[in-house]
């Protein structure tokens, strides 16, 4: 079977394009839904070890909801990227290199003064067990579920929305990385564009690589950990 036949039997089998629209409004509606439950159950203040938990916690719940979306379309996990990758040791020294690069930017930006604000991780330096969490969370909530939403899930949503050619998925990445700075909006303006930027980076990455989650789950993870554990012994930026 040629490549002309392999493309029409993808496109005969690949849901219509309102699906996936649909699916990015279901989620991001579970998503303030899930807030709203939380906040009526939940009594300000919380302190930051229960936070770390529950926020977790929620989004290992939308995780699971984004994987119900997916198989109730007829796809797969790897669909949207988490799949196996051809060679794991590649890929661990892909995703560590990423979190190093990445680090080393930050680390020297907020030397020379371009820092973003986040004194909400104030709390932690000098604080062992905080910080411990901090590490524990950066692995889920940012590492395996951002990369899983913004570079997954959305990003593929909307190439299949704009009609899933190579200029489609451009466009989706560079919309999912300015909606993932956006998400970062607590940091400040800097801090949107910095995160929207990377966000962009980390898009092409996944493309780059296949279209492949896992360079950018083990990037991404490494980084906030060690930010965590930078925070612990000299705190965060404050903007």
């Amino acid at each position: 079977m040629g490549e002309h036949q392999l493309e029409r039997v993808e496109d005969i089998h690949r849901p219509p394009r309102w699906r996936y629209l649909i699916d990015i409004v279901v989620l991001v509606a579970v998503t303030f839904l899930l807030d709203v439950v939380l906040g009526a159950f939940i009594s300000p203040p919380i302190d930051w070890r229960k936070g770390f938990v529950f926020d977790a916690i929620a989004k290992v719940l939308l995780v699971g909801v984004a994987w119900g979306l997916i198989r109730l379309r007829g796809e797969k996990l790897a669909d949207i990227g988490l799949k196996q990758p051809a060679s794991w040791m590649r890929t661990f020294m892909i995703g560590i290199g990423l979190a190093a690069i990445v680090f080393i930017a930050m680390y020297l930006s907020e030397k020379a003064g371009f820092r973003r604000d986040l004194s909400k991780f104030k709390d932690v330096q000098g604080n062992l067990e905080l910080a411990l969490f901090g590490v524990f969370y950066a692995f889920i909530g940012a590492g395996f579920y951002e990369e899983f939403m913004f570079r997954g899930f959305l990003m593929q949503g909307l190439a299949m929305l704009f009609g899933a050619s190579r200029g489609a998925w451009i466009v989706a990445c560079v919309v999912q990385g300015a909606l993932f700075g956006a998400a970062h909006a607590y940091q400040n303006p800097l801090g949107i564009a910095i995160t929207g930027t990377l966000g962009v980076l980390m898009g092409l990455l996944v493309l780059a690589s296949g279209r492949n989650l896992w360079p950018v789950i083990i990037g991404h993870g490494l980084f906030d950990a060690s930010r965590f554990v930078l925070f612990y012994f000299q705190g965060p930026p404050m903007g």
